[in-house]
């Protein structure tokens, strides 16, 4: 199974599509780190990502594990989704316990959100960049399981996910493609997995792959998270209803992922 999913995503980086992707928390931004693009108004994305047990939380995640999420944009201006990432392990309080319990019901749920404050090249001036301010797992509770903490202290709960993001983005337009640039500072208020920094990223959008009609889209990336310097690419193809996502995180591990995209109106 995991040998069609790779052999499927290498296909599609061949035959790849504009493409905005924050793949690995399934919302809008670069590799792992936040941009202050935005997608068309009414878009919506279902994604699916292999993510390697470096991308998430110390507390919880001592594995590779799979997530995937839904993601809605409205007016260019707002967007919200939901995020679902398995757990992989019995509860400690059931024994027998079916498959589905397991896997569709043993998971951690986080909502995501962004508002862009300022659009790129607003009021008439080109010089503008893009500002959004954007959110993920906004709360961090407590729980009751044996991956869980259950001290009542903040950074300490279930809200493995849990930053707090501001970013900007200018993009250029050179003889070789479109470059975007984008910086910003994020933070949260957990104890195992802290973030307190800023990030920076860079995406070259290849233009004669373009000119030569072998690809609509294709996006190299190179990133620092934060955490980590990243280096990948996305592709868009079949009219940008589908991207495919490779990266290479920290130089040394794996993450990859597709999305399905769909513009079901105008908001």
């Amino acid at each position: 199974m995991l040998r069609k999913i790779l052999v499927g995503l290498i296909a599609g980086l061949l035959c790849g599509v504009i493409s905005y992707g924050q793949f690995a928390d399934c919302s809008t931004g670069l590799l792992q780190a936040p941009t202050a693009e935005m997608q068309d108004d009414g878009t919506f994305m279902i994604t699916n990502n292999f993510l390697n047990q470096h991308s998430l939380a110390t507390s919880g995640w001592d594995y590779n594990t799979f997530q995937y999420g839904i993601y809605v944009s409205f007016w260019k201006r707002i967007e919200i989704g939901y995020v679902c990432t398995i757990f992989n392990g019995a509860w400690s309080h059931k024994k027998n316990q079916t498959e589905y319990e397991r896997i569709m019901r043993n998971q951690d749920r986080h909502f995501v959100g962004r508002v862009c404050l300022l659009m790129e090249g607003e009021f008439g001036k080109q010089w503008i960049p893009s500002l959004v301010i954007g959110v993920s797992d906004p709360t961090t509770g407590t729980g009751d399981y044996e991956y869980i903490s259950t001290e009542d202290i903040a950074g300490t709960g279930n809200g493995y996910f849990n930053r707090y993001y501001v970013a900007i983005s200018k993009h250029f337009f050179t003889p070789w493609g479109m470059v975007g640039a984008h910086a910003g500072y994020q933070f949260n208020r957990r104890i195992d997995y802290p973030i307190n920094a800023p990030f920076a990223g860079i995406k070259w959008q290849i233009i004669w792959l373009q000119q030569k009609g072998i690809l609509d889209h294709l996006d190299l990336i190179a990133e620092f998270d934060s955490r980590t310097i990243n280096l990948g690419c996305i592709a868009s193809f079949w009219k940008n209803h589908f991207e495919a996502m490779l990266e290479l995180q920290n130089f040394r591990w794996i993450n990859f992922g597709i999305r399905y995209k769909l513009r079901i109106k105008k908001c």
